[in-house]
């Protein structure tokens, strides 16, 4: 009798094992199914692209990713010439309006609600949502800077009125943005310095940079107005 119920036992247990291996397909399609919906929702629920954190980049999701470049840093004095008066000329502003786009990175977030983590948008445009980039609010500062030394060493007439103040908060944004992006590229000895100076001067130092073509498209794609100035 007691082999009987065992035998019993085990055919059943068996028919079991056979029914479930059989269907066990099922099993692992509704598994696969769950799965696709918890991504699915997942990215549906995420606003903006994907990655937040692209270094030295922007975490509301409304700029792209940029592909990445080797530059080798070369000097180029025409920007703050030697003979500092020649600042103030034509040529010099042309070279530097040539680094940035029509509307100096102000920016038009037509729909704001898409992107997290919004700055306050800028009073100057109160019909548009409109923000500035780092970037470009960086090369300003550049420019102020050396608008003032040019102008301090060649014609103090030129020193713009709003110079101390803004100047103040040039230096203090430039260097939190130095700080910020952190750029760790190796630099061997000067190739430039005066004779009798040693040390490193920066120039044919190879670094990781953003495309600059794809960022200088970018902003001007999404330029708030058409203004051209630095």
């Amino acid at each position: 009798m007691h082999g009987v119920t065992s035998r019993n036992g085990k055919e059943k247990e068996g028919g079991f094992f056979a029914v479930l291996k059989e269907y066990w397909w099922l099993v692992d399609t509704f598994l696969l199914v769950v799965i696709i919906v918890l991504v699915l929702g997942n990215s549906w629920g995420r606003r903006g692209r994907d990655h937040f954190f692209e270094g030295a980049g922007d975490l509301t999701g409304f700029a792209p990713e940029f592909s990445q470049k080797i530059t080798t840093f070369s000097p180029d004095p025409a920007f703050v010439p030697e003979n500092t008066s020649e600042f103030f000329s034509e040529e010099t502003r042309k070279k530097w309006l040539s680094l940035v786009p029509k509307g100096l990175g102000y920016l038009e977030i037509k729909n704001p609600g898409d992107y997290d983590n919004l700055p306050q948008r800028l009073d100057a445009f109160p019909d548009q949502f409109v923000v500035t980039s780092s970037m470009t609010h960086q090369l300003h500062c550049l420019y102020a800077i050396a608008e003032a030394y040019s102008a301090l060493t060649s014609d103090v007439n030129r020193v713009p009125q709003e110079t101390p103040w803004h100047l103040n908060h040039c230096f203090d944004y430039l260097r939190q943005g130095i700080v910020c992006c952190g750029d760790v590229a190796l630099e061997g000895e000067q190739t430039s310095f005066p004779e009798g100076f040693d040390g490193s001067d920066g120039w044919d130092a190879k670094h990781v940079c953003k495309n600059y073509d794809e960022v200088y498209d970018y902003l001007e794609k999404n330029r708030a107005n058409d203004a051209e100035w630095i």
